[in-house]
């Protein structure tokens, strides 16, 4: 006996929650250039694979990511406000607002994110620092990444967690191809014990 068709809520809630996102992308890419760029980002690593979009205009971002892991997978969108914190140091800024997720099984969750970012340059080239912190699931980010600039060589590591279970510590070795805004990304994912392959396009 066949199984009955998946209901067109799904289909229908992605959509929705695909055009919200995109308008705020395209609403954040219209609004004044200030400190303003592009950032995208895709890995892959058997059955952990992302991609990731964003868009800052001024105080204003706007993403739109996807990931996968192994019992499903799961599109998530932000629309964030900035405020630079000088007393934390040039570059230092929070940023907050609402957050969406939708897994594979159209369970459809609303919240809110903050997160602190700095970049600092240094006489070799830079460093940066971010912790994101989604009331969704508790999810966290933390994030810490060395720049030479002369060589377009990175480093970085991440810590990320939440009440799913998930737990992972990867490190990234990056270059930044002259020239051009592309990177290229190669790491490890310490819990899993997988390897990272992805790629980078960065206008900022």
């Amino acid at each position: 006996m066949s199984a009955p068709p998946r209901p067109m809520r799904c289909y229908s809630t992605r959509l929705r929650l695909t055009s919200v996102a995109a308008i705020s992308l395209f609403i954040a890419s219209a609004l004044p250039a200030m400190a303003d760029g592009e950032f995208f980002q895709g890995d892959y690593a058997s059955g952990a694979s992302s991609v990731v979009g964003s868009i800052v205009r001024g105080p204003v971002g706007a993403s739109i990511g996807w990931s996968e892991f192994d019992d499903g997978n799961a599109l998530s969108a932000n629309f964030t406000y900035g405020l630079s914190v000088p007393a934390l140091g040039d570059g230092a800024t929070f940023r907050f607002g609402p957050t969406a997720r939708l897994d594979q099984d159209d369970n459809l969750d609303l919240g809110a994110k903050v997160v602190f970012e700095r970049w600092a340059p240094t006489d070799w080239g830079s460093v940066f620092v971010l912790a994101d912190y989604n009331t969704i699931l508790n999810e966290y980010l933390l994030l810490g990444e060395l720049t030479h600039a002369n060589s377009g060589l990175s480093g970085s590591l991440a810590i990320q967690g939440g009440d799913n279970g998930f737990r992972e510590n990867t490190f990234i070795l990056g270059y930044a191809i002259p020239q051009t805004p592309f990177g290229l990304r190669l790491g490890y994912r310490v819990n899993a014990r997988q390897a990272v392959i992805g790629f980078t396009i960065n206008t900022f």
